[in-house]
């Protein structure tokens, strides 16, 4: 199976992991360990997936929505084409409203909330490669180690900088984005950099976006240049102290 006929079958699952034991799916999954571009993406569907849940639970039907439906059910007896029973239109109609929903949030970027529960997944699942830190990157590191706090609005990345110097670069919805590990006050922090441009309008307060997964904790962030996402495993207070 190759990475296409992997994305093809992954893009079947079921959110929630209630397809985790289908044989079906599994060789795909396998590839996902062999495949980490493969992994990134099936990672970064996730969250997309978690956030059109919450996005769509936020929507309140209309008073009285119900009983109409139901009423132009009883008078649709009379037409003779199943398509126009109002009933049918109005399932057409939800449909119409989620398909606008997901390209609205497909074409107007991904949220930092999204890229902040990306990060926490990555350090979760891909703990190993947090554990290589190259020696180009040493100074870059000191850098975020001295930095003044807290970090948001004081963070400055250049993305040429970071390529040139070999960060660790991973895909998010689609998207580049860098990662630097540092060390401060005894604690491994691991900050995540993707162009701002790639992102939709909403919060970017690093307070509110805190988030906590076991001993895992992350959160995310803007300026005018960059989408940053800070993550530990340290705790939640470690994290706070920096923000």
């Amino acid at each position: 199976m190759n990475h296409h006929e992997a994305k093809f079958l992954l893009r079947a699952r079921r959110p929630g992991g209630a397809d985790a034991k289908d044989p079906v799916f599994a060789e795909a999954l396998a590839e996902t360990e062999k495949d980490p571009t493969l992994r990134a993406w099936l990672e970064s569907e996730a969250a997309f997936d978690r956030t059109m849940t919450a996005k769509l639970r936020e929507i309140q039907p209309p008073p009285g929505l119900r009983d109409a439906i139901l009423a132009g059910s009883r008078a649709s007896q009379r037409q003779p084409l199943w398509w126009k029973k109002p009933a049918w239109l109005a399932v057409a109609a939800s449909i119409a409203i989620i398909l606008t929903l997901s390209l609205h949030f497909r074409a107007s970027g991904s949220s930092t909330q999204a890229f902040a529960g990306y990060a926490l997944q990555d350090l979760a699942v891909n703990s190993a490669e947090h554990a290589n830190h190259r020696p180009e990157v040493a100074s870059l590191a000191a850098r975020f180690t001295n930095t003044s706090l807290p970090l948001p609005g004081n963070i400055k990345v250049n993305a040429d900088e970071l390529q040139r110097l070999g960060c660790r670069m991973l895909k998010f919805a689609g998207h580049d984005v860098f990662e630097i590990c540092f060390k401060r006050d005894g604690h491994w922090y691991h900050l995540y950099a993707a162009n701002v441009k790639d992102f939709s309008r909403g919060s970017g307060d690093a307070n509110a976006l805190l988030t906590t997964k076991g001993r895992i904790s992350s959160t995310a962030w803007k300026d005018g240049n960059f989408a940053y996402a800070l993550v530990t495993d340290a705790g939640a207070d470690a994290l706070r102290r920096l923000i």
